[in-house]
């Protein structure tokens, strides 16, 4: 025998089981999304975390040198790709490597060469359209 009342309680549940479903299915596909989004952030700034490690060593092999102003305009950098701000980072690095060629801020020359070859290595130079300035008699 029926319980009166007992049909409402299954309709009930059978417009819920959908509903619960397209919510986990949302929930699922948003997590997802996020994950895309913020590992897509991360492994944009990859290359500028390299950077900083290679400035980072120099400061310490070199520490009469100041190497603030170039871990700095990385900083901007990293920022900016974040951001997805190009044109940021496109200004940004064209005056990091023009820093590094002119060996602003009394950085030593070795090092900076050195530094100057590793940053057009992992730099995505034409991805940015990245100014990168000449060396001095014009050859590289």
């Amino acid at each position: 025998m029926r319980q009166p009342g007992s049909e409402v309680i299954r309709v009930n549940e059978v417009k819920e089981a959908p509903m619960k479903a397209m919510l986990l299915i949302i929930v699922a596909v948003s997590c997802a999304l996020a994950l895309f989004v913020v590992g897509g952030a991360l492994a944009q700034t990859i290359w500028v975390d390299e950077l900083a490690n290679s400035v980072n060593f120099y400061k310490t092999n070199y520490p009469t040198s100041n190497w603030d102003p170039y871990l700095s305009e990385l900083i901007l950098v990293k920022e900016a790709l974040i951001r997805g701000d190009q044109r940021v980072v496109r200004t940004e690095m064209g005056k990091w490597f023009k820093m590094l060629r002119n060996r602003d801020y009394g950085i030593h020359d070795v090092a900076a060469d050195e530094l100057f070859n590793f940053g057009l290595m992992v730099t995505p130079i034409q991805e940015f359209n990245i100014s990168v300035p000449a060396p001095a008699g014009g050859g590289l």
